[in-house]
């Protein structure tokens, strides 16, 4: 498993109850809906929610842990960008433990899927530490951890945090860092997974900031889809930000430029 940064983002507050299913391999995850009002169930502190964040020069990790008990899991390979992941799905707390139960995934051999699978026994702890989260694994539930990853909280502030949108059919993460990454994932949320397999698409690359613009320079772009992405069609977006929105205006070429635009949400 790699390891994950991020900082605090405002739990999506607007997806309805749905079923989504992974499939991986011969196996297939079921997921309950990712906005549907948690059941009673034993809960840690209130301070393991937010945006969490490990930077290094290799690889960016991103964990966003909502209040509704769905996660955002992304991994910026910097090195191997092959090796990127992005995860959406539902995290499942108890008093020994949590359990991530993944919906989507754009790469099911890394992350937290694939770690999960190869190590049947796994037990993760989440401790809150002031402006840290302790990320303790121990692979063979024998109370020896064997692995810990120290995130850092990752605030929102002015556009940079995780950003959603939601479609009847499309959920979308915008992620801005201040180290001048962004990240873009899609799901579609309505796929027929008999037909066709759920994919989470990633892309993320460097920006840079210049008044009212942002200027995109997309690294990788993963599963390639078609029209899954905006961002790899144009160089620069206008943006109109507001407390809790943040408006994205473009133009996209084909035979007419046509504008487009579209608004994200904390």
């Amino acid at each position: 498993m790699s390891r994950t940064s991020q900082r605090k983002t405002p739990s999506l507050n607007t997806i309805k109850n749905f079923v989504l299913l992974l499939a991986f391999g011969c196996s297939v995850l079921t997921v309950n809906s990712l906005q549907a009002t948690p059941s009673p169930r034993p809960t840690t502190t209130d301070s393991i929610f937010g945006n969490w964040i490990i930077d290094t020069p290799e690889q960016i990790t991103l964990l966003q842990l909502n209040r509704d008990h769905s996660y955002l899991y992304m991994e910026f390979n910097l090195t191997k960008p092959q090796n990127s992941v992005a995860e959406w799905g539902q995290i499942d707390i108890q008093p020994i433990g949590v359990r991530f139960i993944p919906s989507y995934s754009n790469n099911q051999q890394q992350g937290l899927v694939a770690y999960q699978i190869n190590h049947l026994k796994l037990q993760i702890m989440l401790t809150p530490q002031r402006q840290q989260l302790a990320f303790t694994i121990d692979t063979n539930a024998d109370s020896v951890a064997d692995e810990q990853y120290q995130y850092h909280i990752y605030p929102s502030q002015s556009v940079y945090g995780v950003w959603h949108e939601l479609s009847r059919f499309m959920l979308s993460s915008l992620v801005l860092l201040d180290n001048g990454y962004y990240a873009v994932v899609q799901i579609n949320l309505h796929q027929d997974p008999q037909a066709n397999p759920h994919y989470t698409h990633l892309q993320w690359g460097r920006f840079e900031r210049q008044q009212n613009q942002l200027f995109i320079e997309p690294i990788f772009d993963n599963p390639p889809q078609q029209s899954v992405s905006q961002f790899d069609t144009m160089t620069s977006v206008f943006y109109h930000l507001t407390r809790q929105q943040l408006a994205l205006s473009f133009a996209v070429e084909d035979d007419n430029v046509n504008a487009h635009q579209r608004r994200f949400r904390r």
